[in-house]
């Protein structure tokens, strides 16, 4: 393994995490104001950006992971880091299947709704219910990283 190579993956790996990261709090945490105040804008124009937004975040997430999974191949990883024995599963056991659902949403469900409202307010609840496990999730697989257990 070449250290340049795995300095690189780590990179890019971290870039992945803060563009997920940055894309989804902070849009999310606009989306969560401009719904209970009135902003001004045009609700239309904003869900537009934040579904071109929401595809970047997943743009990171992807980066993040795979970038991820390639440092490990790089290390020759045989599951003996008890601290990414930890992290393994809460990313591929709860932000995996959240990122899909997401994807889903704003690439799909919303798109082709002939009640975008609707979808919207769907996809609002969807957002309301897995931010608190979200944030918590993320919080732990940080702290692993950092302390690494």
């Amino acid at each position: 393994m070449g250290k340049v190579e795995y300095t690189t993956a780590k990179f890019l790996h971290l870039i992945g995490v803060f563009l997920w990261t940055s894309s989804s709090s902070s849009l999310g945490l606009f989306m969560l104001y401009g719904n209970f105040k009135d902003t001004g804008c045009k609700k239309e124009v904003i869900r537009t950006f934040y579904r071109w937004m929401t595809n970047l975040e997943i743009f990171g997430f992807l980066l993040a992971l795979s970038m991820g999974l390639y440092m490990l191949y790089l290390l020759e990883y045989k599951f003996d880091i008890n601290w990414l024995n930890y992290k393994l599963p809460i990313v591929f056991l709860i932000f995996l299947p959240l990122e899909i659902i997401n994807f889903w949403f704003v690439n799909f469900k919303i798109p082709k709704s002939k009640d975008k409202e609707k979808a919207y307010k769907q996809y609002d609840r969807f957002n309301y219910i897995v931010a608190l496990p979200l944030v918590i999730s993320f919080l732990v697989v940080v702290y692993l990283a950092v302390v690494k257990p």
